[in-house]
């Protein structure tokens, strides 16, 4: 009995060892840049909308170290279009508190709320590159096939509210047509994707696109 219950543990270890692999660390410490340089360019302290999309971050760099094994993965040319379409908007720098304005901070904290729901339903999934790990069809992705985008896209819409300035146009249009590529390039790479598309008919907005 002694030596079967100390040999329990064992397992255990090996499993978590499984999870955080190597190869997942990289990507990992790229976006802890992105929520450090969040956090750096926020004043203090930082609007609501700022707080929670560094929140978000976080999260996703939680699910960078956990995420599954694709089984399929896009070329450099497709690597190249989703991390500069990643991490570009780190150059927008946070609305400062006082200048919020309260049209925007809904459309931000409604988006906020969506995105969070869809990184959490694609959970292991999750990733930056275009890769197969396995096509989500149940939570938001019943009614769009690309929910984080389309709350990002709402997200930065309510930025520009706040911070209607050339700058923020330059970055967020540089992004918008970045994303836009990286969803048509990434839907080639996923396996049986067309019954999906078939059983949700829409990208990003319900009777749009």
């Amino acid at each position: 009995m002694t030596s079967t219950a100390r040999a329990l543990p064992a397992p255990r270890v090996s499993r978590v060892r499984a999870v955080i692999k190597p190869g997942n660390i990289l990507p990992a410490l790229a976006f802890m840049f992105l929520v450090v340089s969040q956090t750096m360019r926020s004043e203090f302290p930082p609007s609501l909308s700022t707080a929670l999309l560094i929140l978000i971050n976080g999260v996703a760099l939680v699910l960078f170290v956990i995420r599954r094994d694709a089984t399929r993965v896009g070329n450099k040319i497709e690597m190249v279009i989703a991390i500069s379409g990643t991490f570009i908007v780190s150059f927008l720098a946070g609305p400062k508190v006082r200048d919020t304005q309260v049209l925007a901070s809904v459309f931000q904290l409604v988006a906020l709320a969506g995105w969070a729901g869809s990184l959490m339903t694609l959970g292991r999934s999750f990733g930056i590159v275009p890769a197969d790990r396995g096509i989500i069809r149940h939570g938001p992705y019943r009614f769009v096939r690309h929910p984080i985008y389309a709350f990002e896209f709402l997200f930065f819409g309510g930025y520009l509210l706040a911070v209607p300035t050339w700058r923020s146009a330059a970055i967020i249009a540089v992004w918008s047509v970045l994303q836009i590529v990286r969803i048509v390039r990434e839907e080639r790479i996923l396996q049986g994707y067309d019954g999906y598309r078939r059983q949700v008919r829409w990208r990003l907005i319900p009777f749009v696109w």
